[in-house]
């Protein structure tokens, strides 16, 4: 059962995919991981039972319903997230200290950005952007799903495909809260298309409507950073795009990149996007002079 670990928030993922089907009793050893993740990362078996309010046999199930081999393999994992979830610190730290100047760091933060935008060039392949791309202009409608920093990318991307697509372009996620969110994706079907995008740290209500929607038979694009993240197992079709900075937690960048070429191949797929681009142009021209 065990996968092996992983440099990311893999354990969180793994306690909510199967955190519905827990008992009473992994569901207590399940919450105090989650609300107290450091000391656990120190905790004996005995310890987290204790503190759980549980039992070593408790806790030993708990782990093998999450996939992994014993407790110690799980904390294991535990300290992963944990390190994972600290690197982005840690190299902000180390980004302060270095000598250099003001001019220095502003071109530093460009070359992490050319080095992401380079790093998902490299890694795109042409059946996957094909995919995409046919996705996008089959489906009568496009549900997209983004919180945090991806809040923005996903605004960029329905504003340039509703330009171009017939479809109904419907942003999911609503910062008006996540009650907005799941009517929308309730009514998702087998021919709609959602598109999901999130980069670390990587959003929980994200893959939780992109999992929704998945059990609802509609297709999953995902727009991520890389392919340990929770989105891309469950994808139809991802598209990546890294999000390292030496001095933010991540960097939207390349995940633009990737949004703007997306609207950009749809738009010369588009018999009528000459058209559609004119009649955005003349409608911006008049509203300036007004």
């Amino acid at each position: 059962m065990s996968q092996g670990l992983k440099p990311t928030t893999d354990l969180s993922n793994r306690i909510a995919q199967v955190y519905p089907s827990l008992s009473s009793g992994h569901r207590r050893a399940a919450d105090f991981v989650l609300q107290h993740p450091l000391d656990v990362a120190t905790m004996t078996i005995e310890g987290l039972a204790e503190g759980s309010g549980t039992s070593n046999a408790t806790v030993t199930r708990f782990v093998r319903a999450l996939g992994y081999g014993g407790y110690g393999e799980f904390r294991g994992a535990l300290s992963a997230a944990l390190k994972f979830a600290h690197d982005p610190v840690d190299s902000f730290a180390g980004a302060r200290s270095a000598a250099g100047s003001t001019f220095a760091t502003f071109t530093a933060a460009l070359a992490d950005q050319n080095a992401n935008l380079q790093a998902a060039r490299d890694g795109l392949d042409e059946a996957s952007v094909t995919k995409a791309v046919a996705l996008l202009l089959k489906a009568p409608r496009v549900f997209i799903a983004a919180s945090g920093a991806s809040h923005h990318v996903a605004s960029f991307l329905e504003d340039g495909l509703a330009l171009y697509l017939d479809a109904d372009v419907i942003f999911a996620s609503s910062r008006t809260g996540p009650e907005r969110a799941i009517r929308h994706m309730m009514s998702a079907r087998p021919d709609d298309l959602v598109v999901a995008i999130s980069v670390p740290r990587y959003s929980r209500a994200t893959l939780d409507l992109a999992s929704f929607a998945k059990k609802r038979g509609a297709a999953l694009l995902t727009l991520t950073d890389s392919p340990t993240s929770p989105l891309a197992p469950i994808a139809d079709v991802t598209l990546f795009a890294p999000a390292r900075s030496r001095l933010l937690p991540n960097s939207p960048t390349a995940v633009f990149a990737l949004a703007d070429a997306l609207i950009a191949a749809i738009a010369r797929e588009r018999p009528d996007a000459v058209e559609a681009l004119k009649e955005l142009s003349e409608s911006l021209l008049w509203t300036f002079h007004q």
